[in-house]
């Protein structure tokens, strides 16, 4: 049996509040937090979560392809609350949107047209998924109606980018 990151946040939660009980600094343990809290961390652990397959499967797929010319390039802001994947002059961000909801959006990036032109941005693909907040704190995460791991939103999306920039290749 293993225990998920929920709940090890969770007693991690309770023990840090024990300490700053027993430090005087807190009169009792906090068992109401809210909504929007629980979505904040779940939310960010998701992304997170996210990052990490998508860091292993470009790895992975990169050193399968073996040629710089397929190969992606994975680059993630600082605080891992998106992060975004390009290959040619295709570009797919995710980005936290709020809590609760996660953005992914593909875009191709359009060279000048002409002398003082500048680079446009073509929107190519999109989807979003979202967390549903349930009985116990639970928040479970859906994509189009059905329930999804970060895995699958991956590999779904790994997919769908490698596709729309296959095109571009020489």
């Amino acid at each position: 049996m293993s225990t998920s990151t929920r709940t090890i946040k969770w007693i991690e939660n309770l023990a840090d509040q024990e300490l700053l009980i027993r430090a005087g600094e807190l009169g009792s343990i906090d068992l109401c937090t809210t909504k929007d809290q629980v979505l904040i961390v779940e939310t960010t652990t998701f992304v997170r979560d996210l990052f990490y397959h998508f860091e292993y499967l470009t790895k992975l797929f990169n050193s399968r392809v073996n040629r710089p010319d397929l190969q992606m390039r994975l680059l993630r802001s600082e605080t891992f609350d998106q992060f975004s994947l390009t290959r040619h002059e295709m570009r797919m961000s995710l980005s936290m949107r709020q809590p609760g909801a996660v953005q992914l959006q593909c875009d191709k990036l359009v060279g000048p047209e002409g002398p003082g032109k500048s680079t446009k941005v073509s929107f190519m693909f999109s989807g979003m998924v979202e967390a549903k907040f349930g009985t116990f704190h639970d928040v479970e995460w859906f994509f189009l109606g059905s329930r999804v791991t970060a895995e699958q939103v991956a590999r779904h999306y790994l997919t769908e980018f490698i596709q729309a920039t296959r095109s571009t290749d020489s």
